[in-house]
């Protein structure tokens, strides 16, 4: 009985150690008959590095592997294996693991992986294909030194080095592209760092025209921030589409046959619930990474992909959502459906804004919900979304709402301070989660208040037994931004407004603090408060600039 290929993505070992292999070689047919670059993107642990290792012995002519497709189905396709099998040279390059926490280490560490990528070629550094001057380049980033524009170049320039030594035009093959990017996103150095890793894979994709091919694989399609901008003849796979849909992760049929092999009794609606559910351009979809552990565990059903990893960006983007978010979430985890639009253009920069859409758009690619049908009218990207299966429920019931429940009780506790008088309190408890927060949030977008108004309502949701919270409701002759409204009439009613510095018209925060106060006041904000009774109100403006705030309550 063949071994399980666990924590194995080497094609080549994985073939010539005779070990389980699900065959998917034909979507090196598919790859050839597609656009000139090609971008992938699916949920972590679905295959997509084991597929790019196969492309690359398949295409790369410095040595024969014939002998690792005479078994599989590409092997049929005899015109692919003629024109294609070994017959180009290859660059692969591989960025799954650079997880550094700083800017200066993920330049070294890509500095070291480009460094390394060349040491694969130094026959090129020998030959007389190349003027001095690239030979010096190379020699350069062979002992990884250099200013950043060298490596910046690095794949473009390998690219004509290989076609003047080979006459042959280069495939391109780069796994988990967006790893080192979300983890410039996730440690607070993304907008030093984007257009860095841009140009390297920008300058290489544009009119390379030493391109044959080029294939990307990653999460998410990191589109707006220039690097796909202006790349000719791009064919893009998401899980959305049905170009490649059958290729990464599994069928139902190829569950089946690898759970017969082993001989593993198994409940066929247990396997279903809580490792099926992923929705590959209308195709159901099975996670290989439960499959595989399911079999090596002799069929037992347990906590496989959602314990592989520490899952930080979205336990990131759920602490720090708006009330909105949060209670969908909780809508989610009792079996609901929500519906919302998807960008498939994610762009990390819209996750710092916090708008739902790129929030529910991350979730949905990095496989944690899966869409039920399309929505929208025709032509717009609007979903049903729902929690992708049991297993990923296992995550949401802990993690989530763990999260939120630490959340509502440390934002909660800064609402009562106002409410029991300690406002200098409020004011110290409020930077300090504006300074925190600020470390994942822009807030100098279009509507920079957005973020503020969110931050109040994910304080006051859990008020809702003892408050009416109105937000942007009409009040007086204005729009105040929140209302609390007490149902205990002894209680304090509170009106929060929030004011956007102006260099132009405030001469420092705390004038601009003045303002909200005022407006409170003279736009007649309280009368509806009183309505209710109230006696009491207390009346917070808020002024901000960026990170800095000023608070003044009255």
């Amino acid at each position: 009985m063949k071994r399980l290929p666990i924590g194995r993505s080497d094609f080549k070992s994985i073939i010539e150690d005779n070990m389980y292999y699900i065959d998917k070689s034909m979507l090196i047919k598919e790859i050839t008959e597609s656009g000139d670059v090609i971008l992938i993107t699916r949920p972590r642990r679905f295959g997509k590095t084991l597929n790019m290792s196969m492309m690359k012995y398949f295409f790369r002519n410095d040595q024969d592997n014939k002998h690792l497709f005479e078994e599989l189905k590409i092997w049929e396709e005899k015109e692919i294996i003629e024109k294609y099998l070994n017959k180009y040279p290859v660059i692969y390059l591989t960025f799954k693991d650079l997880k550094q926490n700083n800017y200066e280490d993920m330049i070294l560490s890509i500095k070291k992986k480009i460094s390394d990528l060349y040491l694969d070629y130094v026959f090129l550094w020998e030959s007389d294909k190349l003027n001095e001057w690239e030979k010096n380049n190379m020699k350069t980033i062979f002992e990884r030194k250099g200013e950043n524009i060298l490596y910046e170049n690095s794949l473009i320039d390998l690219s004509k080095y290989l076609y003047r030594y080979y006459n042959q035009k280069v495939i391109l093959l780069i796994d988990e592209y967006d790893t080192p990017i979300q983890q410039s996103y996730l440690n607070g150095y993304y907008n030093e760092f984007i257009n860095f890793m841009g140009n390297i894979l920008g300058n290489a994709l544009k009119d390379n025209e030493y391109l044959e091919k080029g294939v990307l694989t990653g999460i998410t399609r990191v589109a707006k921030e220039s690097i796909f901008t202006g790349v000719n003849n791009l064919d893009v796979s998401t899980i959305l589409g049905k170009l490649f849909n059958d290729k990464f992760g599994l069928t139902w049929e190829e569950v089946e046959e690898t759970l017969k092999y082993y001989g593993l009794e198994y409940e066929k609606e247990k396997v279903i619930e809580w490792y099926n559910g992923y929705n590959f351009g209308g195709l159901e979809i099975y996670n290989p990474y439960s499959i595989i552990n399911l079999a090596r565990n002799k069929g037992e059903i347990k906590y496989y992909w959602i314990n592989s990893s520490g899952n930080e960006l979205i336990k990131q983007l759920i602490r720090q959502s708006t009330a909105e978010v949060k209670t969908k979430i909780e809508e989610l985890i009792e079996g609901k459906t929500i519906e919302s639009s998807i960008d498939e253009n994610l762009v990390y920069g819209d996750l710092d804004k916090s708008t739902e859409e790129s929030i529910w758009t991350l979730f949905l690619f990095t496989g944690y919900l899966t869409w039920v049908e399309h929505v929208g009218e025709e032509g717009e990207p609007r979903y049903s979304l729902r929690i992708t299966n049991k297993e990923t429920l296992q995550f949401f019931k802990k993690t989530v709402v763990t999260i939120i429940k630490e959340t509502k009780i440390e934002l909660e506790s800064i609402i009562q301070d106002i409410i029991l008088g300690k406002y200098k309190e409020f004011g110290i408890k409020f930077k300090k989660i504006v300074k925190e927060t600020l470390s994942y949030f822009d807030i100098s977008g279009e509507e920079p208040e957005r973020f503020y108004h969110g931050l109040i309502l994910g304080m006051v949701v859990g008020l809702s037994k003892k408050y009416i919270v109105k937000s942007n409701r009409e009040a007086g002759y204005g729009r105040a931004d929140v209302i609390l409204i007490p149902k205990e009439k002894t209680e304090p009613g509170i009106i929060f407004e929030f004011k956007k510095y102006s260099i132009d018209f405030d001469k420092d925060l705390k004038e601009s603090a003045e303002k909200g106060i005022k407006q409170i006041e003279e736009k007649g904000y309280e009368e509806e408060i009183k309505s209710y009774g109230i006696e009491k109100i207390i009346k917070v403006a808020i002024a901000f600039d960026k990170k800095n705030v000023e608070i003044i309550v009255k």
